[in-house]
């Protein structure tokens, strides 16, 4: 009898929520919620899922927070009420919405006495069985000060507003868009060149304008086959802070992706259009020439119940139109590469999430672009690879530890065609590790009940880089710049972090904390070491929405 329950129980609490997994739409890659994930996954609660891959759709979050709520008994008291907070949010428990403009699924108003409510708050919003669309206002007020070795002291107010779509039609085409725009309101307009994400901004930085950015996706799904045409931010790759494949370090790419899902095992299929460097020296406007270049990936990624393994093969190649052989989803990419003329980048490799046992995970990606059997260990420059190992535990008091070694070999990610290097508008899009380095990284996150953990990173960075006389001349070329290509005169062999050396230690803390619901503050306090001269960052942010 009490089975029996328990199933009347599961099966009504399902057909209750039914109407979630309408949901296809993408959760963007900056949401607090995957690190609650990899958290989980540690812990050995997530079976036969992968987290090496995003953004992931909302109902795949759905799913997965359903199981962790299965097995909370491996959580803390802490644990679960950040558990509950994104139960909430991806509406797997009950919440109170209101918009501006209101529907017959939301009707209460949002202006002005539910502003600093707890409810969800949107501009508009509606949803039903096979159907749901949401704009929401996002908005930043981001204050940055730095001071430097020589005591200098620097500082910038930026101001953000935009908003963000989206939406499912029915049960199967979901769709997402993300607009900002920001400007300086007060400071040092270099400071802010220096954010990762505004250097990369055409507009502000070389048209002395403001900066704006914009991403989005359209997605169809059918049970297990999905087709999505994007632009949006991915991150593809495993350990602790690298994404060897594809991270946020470059611009987003614009492409289009298939691919398969089943409970045990994925595959997926890109294929990206770069930008790639200038043929001329006008590097923006009408007039600027700038040759085609693309990136294909393909990735197969089995989900065993101890964790995730992949094996992934691209290709960069530049110079032409789309290439029909490489619009072949299930080719083998090498092979086909040589079919051609032998002229394209390739690249192959695995990443993997190992679950040794409860608490405990060793994960990775190993890449490797050429190879000479007979010249291994003999330091031959066409060895080219890149990989990083990490171990990460979860400990008792609701915090997780990890440590985690990358190495980029000589010359990796260059090509004797400088177009065809794994850049995208001049930056490298998999890690942001130049060739000839190497990064050992230590982590504590500690989840201690808000939707944002506590993180502390310490980090040892080494690169060699080539060595120029004073007048920016290449002198000695040690493979230490994806631009530069092994020349005939260069050495064949190489030594790792040969050339002009450079040490980089860093400690960091990064916080954040929901004030109330949709309103936050976020803080960075950094100090760094380069070559034994300190540098100072501190960074306040006050964001509604996570962007």
């Amino acid at each position: 009898m009490k089975k029996k329950i328990i199933i009347s129980l599961i099966f009504f609490y399902t057909l209750s929520i039914n109407h979630l997994f309408s949901q296809v739409e993408h959760t963007l890659v900056q949401h607090p919620v995957y690190q609650f994930l990899e958290y989980a996954y540690t812990k050995g609660i997530l079976e036969n899922f992968s987290l090496s891959t995003l953004p992931l759709q909302r109902r795949e979050i759905q799913e997965a927070l359903k199981v962790i709520r299965l097995n909370d008994s491996s959580l803390s008291e802490t644990d679960k009420k950040t558990l509950s907070l994104f139960e909430k949010e991806f509406e797997l428990s009950n919440r109170q919405n209101s918009a501006i403009f209101l529907s017959k699924s939301d009707s209460n108003q949002l202006l002005f006495s539910r502003i600093f409510s707890d409810d969800e708050k949107y501009i508009y919003r509606y949803s039903d069985s096979s159907n749901a669309v949401s704009l929401i206002p996002l908005g930043s007020i981001e204050n940055i000060n730095k001071i430097n070795y020589r005591s200098e002291f620097d500082k910038v107010l930026l101001g953000n507003l935009g908003f963000r779509l989206n939406g499912t039609i029915d049960n199967s085409l979901g769709y997402g868009l993300q607009v900002t725009n920001g400007v300086v309101l007060a400071g040092t307009r270099n400071l802010a060149i220096e954010e990762s994400k505004i250097t990369r901004n055409i507009k502000f930085v070389l048209l002395n304008s403001d900066f704006d950015f914009s991403e989005s996706h359209v997605r169809y799904s059918n049970d297990w086959f999905h087709f999505i045409f994007s632009r949006e931010t991915r991150l593809i790759g495993s350990g602790l802070r690298q994404k060897l494949i594809i991270s946020d370090n470059a611009p987003p790419m614009d492409g289009i992706s298939l691919g398969a899902r089943f409970s045990t095992f994925e595959y997926r299929y890109y294929h990206f259009k770069l930008i790639a460097q200038p043929d001329s020296n006008i590097p923006v406007g009408a007039f600027t020439d700038i040759p085609p270049k693309y990136f294909v990936l393909q990735k197969f990624t089995f989900k065993p119940s101890w964790g995730d393994l992949s094996y992934f093969h691209s290709i960069v190649y530049s110079g032409r139109e789309l290439e029909l052989a490489y619009l072949n989803p299930l080719s083998f990419l090498k092979s086909v590469e040589h079919a051609l003329r032998d002229r394209d980048k390739t690249t192959m490799g695995l990443d993997f999430n190992i679950n040794l046992f409860r608490n405990f995970q060793i994960s990775g990606t190993w890449m490797l672009e050429d190879i000479i059997i007979s010249r291994i260990g003999t330091g031959f420059w066409s060895n080219k690879t890149a990989w990083n190992i990490a171990l990460k535990y979860s400990l008792p008091f609701s915090a997780d530890i990890g440590i985690e070694y990358t190495r980029i070999e000589p010359y990796m990610f260059t090509h004797f065609n400088v177009q065809n290097n794994r850049t995208n508008d001049g930056y490298l899009f998999g890690t942001y590790l130049y060739p000839n380095s190497d990064e050992t990284a230590l982590q504590l996150r500690w989840f201690w009940g808000n939707r944002y953990p506590l993180i502390f990173s310490f980090i040892y960075q080494r690169h060699g880089n080539n060595i120029y006389d004073e007048n920016g001349n290449i002198i000695r070329n040690v493979g230490g710049d994806p631009f530069y290509v092994r020349l005939p005169k260069d050495s064949e062999t190489v030594v790792f972090l040969d050339g002009d050396r450079s040490n980089s230690l860093s400690f960091s803390i990064n916080a954040g904390y929901e004030i109330l619901r949709g309103f936050n503050i976020q803080g960075l306090y950094l100090l760094r070491l380069t070559n034994d001269q300190p540098e100072y960052l501190l960074k306040i942010y006050f964001r509604f929405g996570d962007f």
